[in-house]
């Protein structure tokens, strides 16, 4: 398992590295790679209506996250967001 940990370790620097250095490079490849983004995106969107087990592990990477300190600004522009919302739906009726 140790072996499996390190090369998961090295791809993800590689992936990150190589992200880092597209961002400001060839325009072409960052709108391929923003294009496989998006189908990943929808792929994802597919599986959260299709399949429950991946609703669970969506809704459990979620509720963990929520408990960690990062949340904290996340969770405060939510509920402004929201109450903005509701005012605006208030003022519309």
């Amino acid at each position: 398992m140790i072996f499996g940990n390190k090369l998961k370790e090295m791809s993800i620097g590689m992936v990150s590295q190589r992200l880092e250095e597209m961002k400001d490079g060839d325009t072409a490849e960052y709108d391929k790679t923003l294009e496989m983004l998006l189908l990943m995106t929808e792929v994802a969107t597919h599986f959260l209506k299709e399949n429950k087990e991946f609703r669970e592990k969506f809704a459990e990477i979620h509720a963990e996250f929520i408990k960690s300190p990062e949340s904290e600004r996340v969770i405060e522009e939510s509920v402004t967001a929201y109450e903005n919302f509701k005012e605006k739906q208030e003022t519309m009726v």
